[in-house]
């Protein structure tokens, strides 16, 4: 229809003023739209600064006008600003209450504004006005995950992976719930499911990868290599180790260290051996705190038996952030004490990268000085489950020795490859410039799982 069928339809003398106000009527609600469709496609495309502008003069011009008010408070949760988002939401229910898109986003505000338990009202409410409304429930789920509820998620989200099949989504998240629950093999279950539907989800590879690590009950790593320090070099057993998990909260492990033995300038050219005996327990108290408790025996070939002690402490922060504090400790009657503390952080860049700095201190029992450390490390996990850790330090004994450098120096590269189920493949490459010696090590080693 143009212009002049227009004015023949709304301004012939016959209809007067009535036409006039029709066709004002019409292009009022034409420009409205069109400033509501601009506004959307601004807030969908991340420019939320613009699309509030916009909608802020449309909605000051026109408060009735339910799509504009519901995309606003939806915009300011999109953008960040939960805190203006629950008041237009709340807003708008004052205004219609039960109004169910309302809800659904109000729900989303608040589980992203992190208040778990006002989310999963606002989700319950909207299913009780729109039972099968999917984004209500999907909703619920997520805020049953965030709520550290896995039982609860596990229903709602068992509900949408039975009714929708093929979204890779739900059957994820039911994966996570089940993984949360400690159902490892259910968990396994639920992220084959989801590559079923989508074999090159990244998200799904890695965490069918996790789900196979965390259901093994009993770990054994048994490592080997090569040593060269100076110019002397030696080959061996390096470590072997058990840990037998007893639940999802408590592993205990024992393990046999000979990395002194081969890494030692000293015990390398005397051929002689100072081998350690470990055992220790892990405790995973809740979700935001973790020990790592150890006691061993190192035997020196001329030495009394030295008595070691190590202490770890890991807060989980938010978001996979946490913190480490720790220390170690080693003491004979016939030999100073020597220890170490440390502090470290562990960074998760996205969800297959993660960066680890930390900082050690301690006192040296052979040379009786204080030495720092300072280690970055970055973390690769592979959506297929390999995992690889380079890293590099700087440090520095204040030793006081004429012609002997204070500065060490060094970098090292780890790698966990997966080679089936139950067993993975394990090397590892380590440079040091120390103070009195250079040392290169090559070793490499197998991690068998059993269920």
């Amino acid at each position: 229809m143009n212009f002049k069928s227009l004015y023949f339809v709304f301004l012939k003398p016959s209809q007067g003023k009535l036409g006039l106000l029709l066709l004002l009527s019409f292009l009022q609600l034409k420009g409205q739209q069109e400033q509501f469709s601009q506004a959307q496609q601004l807030a969908i495309s991340g420019q939320h600064s613009e699309a509030e502008a916009l909608l802020g003069e449309l909605t000051a011009a026109h408060p009735d006008y339910l799509p504009a008010a519901l995309l606003r408070a939806h915009n300011l949760s999109w953008s960040g600003q939960y805190r203006q988002s629950i008041d237009a939401f709340n807003a708008i229910l004052q205004q219609q209450p039960g109004q169910t898109d309302a809800l659904v986003g109000l729900g989303y505000a608040f589980s992203w504004s992190g208040a778990g338990s006002q989310a999963i009202d606002a989700f319950q409410r909207a299913i009780e006005q729109a039972p099968d409304n999917t984004d209500a429930r999907k909703g619920l789920g997520y805020a049953y995950l965030a709520d550290r509820d896995p039982q609860s998620a596990i229903q709602v989200f068992e509900y949408l992976a039975r009714d929708y099949p093929e979204v890779t989504e739900y059957h994820i998240a039911l994966g996570k719930a089940r993984l949360l629950a400690g159902r490892h093999n259910a968990a396994k279950q639920s992220f084959e499911e989801a590559l079923a539907t989508d074999p090159s989800n990244g998200e799904a590879q890695l965490l069918l990868a996790i789900s196979r690590t965390q259901g093994s009950a009993l770990e054994m790593d048994i490592w080997g290599g090569y040593s060269k320090v100076e110019e002397a070099s030696r080959t061996g057993l390096r470590l072997l180790q058990a840990l037998y998990r007893i639940n999802r909260h408590y592993s205990v492990f024992a393990r046999f260290d000979n990395t002194l033995s081969l890494d030692n300038l000293d015990f390398v050219n005397r051929n002689s051996n100072a081998s350690s005996l470990w055992g220790g327990v892990l405790a995973g108290w809740n979700d935001r705190l973790a020990t790592r408790l150890e006691y061993g025996l190192r035997f020196f070939p001329e030495r009394n038996t030295q008595q070691q002690a190590r202490l770890e402490q890991v807060f989980y922060i938010h978001n996979g952030f946490s913190l480490r504090l720790g220390g170690w400790a080693g003491f004979s009657s016939d030999f100073p004490t020597e220890w170490y503390s440390y502090a470290g952080l562990y960074i998760p860049v996205n969800q297959y990268l993660a960066l680890e700095p930390s900082f050690y201190y301690g006192k040296d029992g052979l040379n009786s000085v204080n030495q720092q450390r300072a280690v970055l490390a970055a973390k690769l996990l592979l959506p297929q489950g390999p995992e690889f850790t380079l890293g590099g330090f700087f440090g520095k004994a204040n030793l006081g020795i004429e012609g002997i450098p204070d500065e060490i120096s060094g970098g090292y590269l780890l790698a966990l490859i997966p080679l089936n189920d139950w067993l993975s493949g394990q090397l590892a490459a380590n440079y040091e410039k120390g103070n009195f010696a250079s040392a290169t090590v090559l070793a490499a080693g197998l991690k068998l799982r059993f269920k």
